[in-house]
């Protein structure tokens, strides 16, 4: 080949190389843009929901596009949400995944999951070109955002983990009667073996002498003895004086084991009486022997702890990362539960259930397992 030849093919290919490299650019950014994005009609639905948020119209007068919290620029993990993206382009035209409104809800959950884990995996990118914890005045917070903010730095926690739902709509996560039913299936499950019961949820149980009391979830049964269809046990615990008609698990710790209505409190043996200077008041240690039915109580400790978790991990995600439970004291944790509680969907049983799962794993508890 002649010199002149190979500077042309030189120049041919150079050429080449700038349309393909200027084509992808352009093909990149254009794909970048909303217009784009809100083409398909599938998404017709998350645009409404945006365009309601603050991340659409604010005091500020900064908007956050859909690239801005969907495409990183990291070059790595930009070129992965392209293609990543081309999915949506199959669904769209090709399976027509998501026709309507019905269908979008129907795969709402599984599309928000996917997102969530992405970045989660990628430190909460694209929240992070606008948003750092080296540019906030924390003073400026309101009290309960300096709380969560100082918590996400001290156990390291992404945006993600507690910003879901600021541009579009949660999804709805109904787990709790799937997992209640699945509980209430190690009822009397049991040998003679097993040392302790325990109840599974709120438990009406009787006294021998007469009268009943209420147990509840995760109450000890112990020196217990089958009796037919039911069970024969003493429930142990502290009561503090002036509160009698609660029974608590340990001395100072408020983990709730039984409500005693009145005729029902002088019916307890008193073990001892011990002052607690920590709440400046006499504490009497007590047993009582109670009557329950075999299905409400069980051996199987293993099952109560993955129910009282699996009520953390889904209703504590909603707002942020689930909180360890041993990262607040047994005490602490009511009240964190009851400033949370009302912004999930638990029932009062849930409630019950997650706030003594995490008091009874709670740091100041020995071992922070029962």
């Amino acid at each position: 080949m002649s010199k002149a030849k190979k500077i042309v093919a030189f120049i041919g290919v150079m050429g080449l190389g700038a349309i393909l490299l200027g084509g992808s650019q352009y093909a990149m950014k254009a794909t970048n843009s909303t217009e784009f994005c809100v083409s398909c009609h599938s998404m017709s639905h998350p645009q409404a929901e945006w365009e309601g948020s603050v991340h659409f119209s604010n005091r500020k007068g900064i908007r956050a596009e859909c690239s801005d919290c969907h495409v990183p620029q990291d070059t790595l993990h930009y070129v992965k949400a392209k293609v990543i993206a081309l999915k949506d382009v199959w669904h769209t035209f090709v399976t027509n995944k998501l026709p309507d409104q019905e269908a979008y809800e129907a795969h709402r959950l599984e599309m928000a999951q996917r997102v969530w884990e992405e970045m989660k995996a990628n430190d909460s990118m694209t929240c992070r070109s606008c948003h750092s914890f080296d540019a906030m005045v924390l003073s400026d917070q309101k009290e309960s955002a300096q709380k969560m903010h100082k918590l996400a730095q001290e156990t390291n926690q992404t945006c993600i983990d507690c910003h879901k739902g600021v541009a579009h709509f949660m999804p709805d996560i109904q787990l709790d009667n799937v997992a209640a039913g699945e509980l209430s299936k190690h009822g009397a499950e049991f040998t003679t073996s097993d040392k302790t019961l325990y109840t599974l949820a709120m438990t009406t149980a009787q006294l021998p002498q007469g009268g009943e009391v209420r147990l509840l979830p995760y109450a000890e049964l112990h020196q217990w003895k089958e009796e037919g269809e039911q069970v024969k046990a003493t429930i142990k615990g502290w009561q503090q004086e002036g509160a009698e008609s609660v029974v608590y698990m340990d001395l100072g710790k408020r983990i709730m084991v039984a409500l005693l209505p009145d005729e029902a409190q002088s019916k307890v043996n008193i073990v001892n009486t011990v002052f607690d200077n920590v709440t400046n008041s006499n504490w009497k240690e007590i047993n009582v022997e109670i009557i329950a039915p075999k299905t409400a109580v069980t051996a199987n400790i293993m099952a109560l702890n993955q129910f009282g978790d699996n009520l953390n991990q889904t209703h504590c995600s909603g707002c942020h990362a689930p909180i360890g439970a041993d990262h607040y004291t047994a005490n602490q944790w009511i009240g964190v539960v009851n400033s949370m509680k009302d912004r999930t969907s638990m029932s009062a049983d849930d409630v019950r259930a997650v706030t003594i799962y995490l008091q009874r794993n709670a740091k100041d508890i020995a071992g922070s397992s029962h």
